[in-house]
Formats: structure tokens, C-alpha cells, sequence
């Protein structure tokens, strides 16, 4: 059986982003999908919507690993 990654004692870092594509350059890292949610923000009458990916990094997994930025 597989652990379960999400066990929020063991996250020691969390990264938020608005991006797909971030959200899934994270994950191949090896980070886990934490949360999905949407913001509201503008004019009350025509609002915009953005999605939030929450995600977090289990410490049982080492150190801290980003994904490299592929335009360095």
C-alpha cells in the first residue's frame, strides 16, 4: 500500500501558484497537491475568477526540491 503523502504534520514547505503548468512542474518534483480553490477579485458587478494550487513538500522526502526555471 502506498503512503499517503498529504499527512500535513510531515509538510515542511508549502508553495502556492495561479499556474497550471507550475502546479505540475512541482509535482514532478515530487511534491503533492495540497488544496485547489478560486479567488474572486474585481468589480462586484463582472467578477474575475483565478484557481489557487496549494501545494506541499513532505519532509520525509529529503530536501526541498524546486523545479529548475527552464529559461536559466
Amino acid at each position: 500500500m502506498e503512503k499517503d503523502n498529504r499527512n500535513l504534520e510531515k509538510i515542511i514547505s508549502l508553495f502556492e501558484t495561479h499556474s497550471v503548468e507550475k502546479a505540475n512542474s512541482y509535482i514532478n518534483e515530487g511534491w503533492v497537491l495540497l488544496n485547489i480553490h478560486t479567488t474572486d477579485y474585481g468589480h462586484p458587478v463582472e467578477r474575475h475568477q483565478k484557481t489557487v494550487f496549494t501545494l506541499g513538500w513532505n519532509g520525509e522526502k529529503g530536501e526541498v526540491k524546486v523545479p529548475r526555471n527552464r529559461f536559466e
